[in-house]
């Protein structure tokens, strides 16, 4: 009886590749936030939208002793921006799935990590396009923060 060892095969993907893939992807995605450029101003209005909205409406409604309400409101904000920030890369994902994209880059010789890296990424860039917050870290990576 004989027995037949296959050696390990070695990877397609470098992490060369993969970062390169990465950017390619970002490149595609940032290129359809420019045709459509309502997904940016949505971005950008609505955390102003709901600051303004909890506020002046629910402002004067809650008592928080020792602190000042927009102290304890803006972490929350902050923390809701995300969030919806997430949803929407979930959401661009899922359409990029359902439209058959990623099945498309399936047959390609791409890293498999690079489609969901590179949509985070550009919603990172595009959730920081035009900020001057100093704790962006597209801006801080860039070395343009103040």
């Amino acid at each position: 009886m004989t027995t037949t060892t296959v050696a390990p095969s070695k990877s397609r993907v470098t992490p060369a590749h993969a970062i390169k893939d990465m950017v390619i992807i970002t490149k595609r995605n940032l290129r359809r936030f420019l045709r459509m450029p309502q997904l940016l101003l949505i971005a950008t209005v609505q955390p102003v939208m709901f600051l303004l909205l909890f506020t002046f409406v629910f402002g004067g409604a809650i008592a928080i002793p020792g602190v000042e309400y927009i102290d304890f409101l803006l972490p929350g904000i902050l923390v809701q921006t995300v969030v919806f920030g997430s949803t929407n890369t979930a959401i661009g994902l899922t359409e990029d799935l359902t439209a058959g994209v990623i099945d498309r880059f399936r047959s390609l010789p791409m890293a498999r990590g690079a489609v969901l890296a590179g949509r985070t990424l550009a919603d990172l860039v595009r959730d920081c396009a035009g900020d001057d917050r100093p704790d962006c870290p597209i801006l801080v990576q860039l070395g343009k923060a103040k």
